[in-house]
């Protein structure tokens, strides 16, 4: 810790002394015995201490040269002692106390280097974040950790500029799991070692742990803006992603794609997100743009011709499907849709045809089943269809019957034309019964809850099957025992946000356990927190206490996320009714209507 190693005291450089000089001196300095008392005034005595402290910080300062001397030539065991009688002769020097510090340290002797840093901060003179980490990394070396922390905070609460003391105090929090603290130090530490993604991502992790997601996308912007690195920038679009965010999403990409012209991946995700963001038509020009510059290109045929089959195209989608298909013919996916199209055309070869290819070239994924099964169906062949799925599940362990189960209920939903699925992508209880069921569409339902039943009865309680369980339960009705399987559920996994909305919003749906149902709508958001179907769960919630404002905050927050999920908007909608904001709730329910033009609801509000 000496500031100036040559001239520690502002002394002169001196040689060393010879023998008989350093014993003169130490004579002049040791005291006498005199005659009698001597009589001397306070200047004169003054006089002689000053000169009593200059004699000693002078054999101070020869020491201490005498102990670099044995350093450069390796005898550091000497060097110390000498080191320890300088600092006997002027105790009152910070640099030379932390100095021998530091060599007590070195030599492996943490009890005295401790009892030396400790005296050394009692000096006169006001302590340096330096001076506190010395102390700190001789607490840590003898395993008291709380102390070290003591003292490294201390020494942040003089020096937060320190790269090596933030990253020092970030792992030992670390190390003792304390995250928030460990998170709270690396927001000191990031900004002033230019974000590297590693921290960068670790540090996202646990701003997630903690529940703090609005963190994650700060944190992901700001290291983008800072660095450039468009790595940060695709880290914050899976985030937006996540969360179900697609405007800010859409925004993202769109920053990407400019920022790199040359990279058509963000192209690619661009027309993607335009697509979850609502903006059909954009998505369009954006995959048309794409094969201009590249027209063989898979990537970018398959999405583009998807998107033409979800938009009634199906004439354009076939040609590309089938041009796909040349030159990738055992991709099942290809296949797939080119059976949907042949339904869709009323080309019943083609569909029968194509759609039993997919499931030769993969008979693992339902939805292949689910589809033939629903050819079958609307040719009036439903024991064809039944056939069909009894064969898929020929092992008869846990996971077939599970998949059977789930089968049947695709079959189900796409018997009942009349539904739109749920915009959010997730599972969630419809918003009210479904009176309109038909028979045929029932048996399909109970069918796969048999299965899910037969599932459980071989595997217990598998925690997927439980909750397939009880939405399939809830579609037909029985809401009361699928609340009971979820409650169930929850016991299981307590931390699965999808689980905790989905039981609170069917309690809210019921009107009952009201508290027990917040609690489980809130322990989702904070999971979730720009999550828009559980902000809707929350809205719904207050609605159903008939606290129509905070109804309203939240469910426009929900609207905000998800823009054109009807369920959603047809809360707002009888929100609005509520709070006597009459024009603005037929607006919603005219906005339902474009959406979804066979909303039973929306048709009767409007006439």
């Amino acid at each position: 810790m000496i500031r100036n190693p040559a001239r520690p005291y502002g002394a002169p450089t001196l040689a060393v002394l010879s023998l008989t000089g350093m014993a003169l001196l130490l004579g002049a300095c040791a005291p006498t015995r005199k005659a009698g008392p001597v009589k001397a005034d306070a200047a004169e005595s003054a006089k002689k201490q000053e000169i009593h402290n200059e004699q000693r910080a002078f054999i101070a300062h020869e020491f201490f040269l005498r102990a670099r001397q044995q350093e450069m030539e390796g005898n550091d065991a000497v060097a110390l002692s000498y080191f320890q009688i300088a600092y006997e002769y002027d105790p009152e020097s910070r640099d030379l106390c932390f100095l021998l510090t530091e060599k007590l340290k070195a030599a492996g002797k943490m009890d005295s280097a401790l009892v030396t840093g400790l005296r050394c901060l009692d000096l006169k003179g006001k302590p340096d974040s330096r001076e506190f980490q010395a102390v700190a990394e001789i607490h840590l070396r003898k395993g008291d950790v709380q102390s070290a922390l003591a003292y490294y905070n201390k020494a942040v609460e003089l020096d937060d500029q320190d790269k090596d003391l933030l990253y020092t105090l970030a792992t030992l929090y670390e190390s003792l799991k304390d995250i928030p603290k460990h998170v709270a130090v690396m927001e000191k530490l990031l900004p002033r070692i230019e974000y590297p993604v590693r921290l960068v991502e670790k540090q996202g992790q646990n701003y997630r742990l903690l529940g703090r997601v609005d963190a994650v996308a700060k944190l992901y912007r700001t290291s983008w803006d800072k660095t450039a690195n468009p790595l940060f920038g695709e880290k914050l679009a899976s985030f937006y992603e996540d969360q179900e965010m697609y405007s800010s999403l859409l925004d993202v990409l769109r920053k990407l794609a400019l920022e790199n012209p040359e990279n058509l991946h963000y192209e690619l995700q661009k027309a993607r997100a335009q697509i979850l963001a609502g903006k059909p038509d954009s998505a369009m020009a954006s995959y048309e743009a794409l094969i201009k510059r590249s027209p063989e290109e898979r990537e970018f045929l398959s999405p583009y011709a998807t998107l033409l089959f979800e938009r009634g195209k199906y004439a354009e989608a076939k040609e590309i499907f089938q041009k796909l298909i040349k030159s990738q013919p055992e991709n099942p996916i290809y296949h797939f849709f080119l059976g949907s199209i042949g339904m869709e055309l009323r080309d019943r070869a083609l569909a029968e045809g194509e759609l039993k290819k997919a499931i030769d070239l993969d008979g693992k994924v339902p939805e292949y089943w689910a589809k033939l099964a629903s050819f079958h169906i609307r040719e009036g062949q439903e024991q064809k269809a039944l056939d069909l799925l009894e064969k898929m599940g020929e092992g008869k362990d846990w996971y077939a019957c599970y998949i059977q189960g789930i089968v049947f209920t695709q079959v189900a939903k796409k018997l009942e034309t009349d539904q739109k699925p749920d915009s959010t992508g997730k599972a969630r209880p419809s918003a009210s019964r479904d009176t309109g069921m038909t028979s045929q569409t029932r048996r399909f339902r109970e069918k796969g809850v048999d299965y899910f039943r037969k599932a459980l009865e071989l595997e217990g309680n598998n925690r997927r099957v439980l909750f397939e369980l009880g939405v399939a339960l809830e579609q037909i009705g029985k809401r009361a025992e699928s609340i009971e399987v979820m409650k169930k559920l929850v016991k299981l996994d307590s931390s699965d946000a999808t689980i905790l909305n989905y039981l609170g919003y069917m309690l809210v749906e019921e009107g009952r356990e009201l508290d027990y149902a917040g609690n489980l709508i809130e322990r989702a958001l904070n999971f979730e927190p720009e999550n828009g179907a559980f902000l809707d769960s929350k809205g719904w919630l207050f609605y159903r206490k008939q606290d129509f404002p905070k109804a309203k905050k939240f469910i426009e927050m929900a609207v905000n996320h998800i823009p054109q999920d009807t369920t959603i908007l047809e809360h707002y909608a009888l929100i609005l009714e509520k709070m006597g904001l009459s024009d603005l709730a037929m607006e919603k329910w005219r906005q339902i209507l474009k959406l979804d033009p066979a909303h039973e609801l929306a048709h009767r509000k409007l006439n």
